[in-house]
């Protein structure tokens, strides 16, 4: 299930809820507001760096031994 991350519009707080996909909007915690507006968040993966080592030991294999 993915981590998506709100912040509400009446009071600002920011909060991440791990929710279902499809799954309606959370209240805010503190002050108990409707429908908090979605942050886009970062999404990280070490899938280039895993393809750029590879291409370099393609490229290079004298460096990886």
């Amino acid at each position: 299930m993915p981590i998506y991350e709100y912040e509400c519009s009446a009071c600002g707080n920011v909060f991440e809820r791990v929710m279902k996909v499809g799954e309606e909007k959370p209240e805010c915690p503190d002050c108990g507001a409707d429908r908090p507006r979605r942050r886009v968040a970062a999404f990280r993966t070490n899938a280039w760096s895993s393809f750029l080592d590879r291409m370099e030991k393609r490229v290079s294999p004298e460096k990886f031994k």
